[in-house]
């Protein structure tokens, strides 16, 4: 009898432990094109880090430098719309970034692959890290 109790016990804690819900776009994307006005940029030195339901974290790999450097900022999704904000200005030096708040639609999202469409139209494509 002890043993149906225990059971039970498991298995209200792990139905309980259901509600907890995260987005699909928590972890890490590695960008992989752009296609700005038709024409598709191959990237591969460019990650979106999707942290928790708010924390945000875009990492850009310098070759040349062979240094890493990484902005961090928060995000909202309503729907199919990600909003990002960055905490620091610099990142608009490093990337294709024009304003530190940042609108992008999801157009397609599964487990391994996310397409992103900016404000400004361009699709970016990333698959997961």
């Amino acid at each position: 009898m002890r043993s149906w109790f225990v059971i039970l016990f498991c298995l209200f804690a792990f139905v309980a432990c259901d509600n907890v819900t995260f987005s699909p776009l928590v972890g890490k994307w590695q960008l992989k094109t752009v296609e700005k006005n038709g024409v598709v940029i191959p990237v591969d030195t460019v990650w979106y880090n999707f942290q928790s339901i708010s924390l945000f974290s875009l990492q850009i790999y310098q070759p040349q430098k062979d240094n890493y450097l990484s902005f961090e900022g928060v995000r909202t999704q309503e729907d199919k719309v990600v909003s990002i904000t960055i905490f620091d200005e610099i990142v608009l030096a490093h990337s294709d970034w024009n304003n530190i708040n940042r609108s992008f639609s999801i157009v397609d999202m599964n487990r391994r692959r996310l397409q992103l469409q900016s404000e400004e139209g361009h699709l970016y494509s990333f698959i997961k890290f």
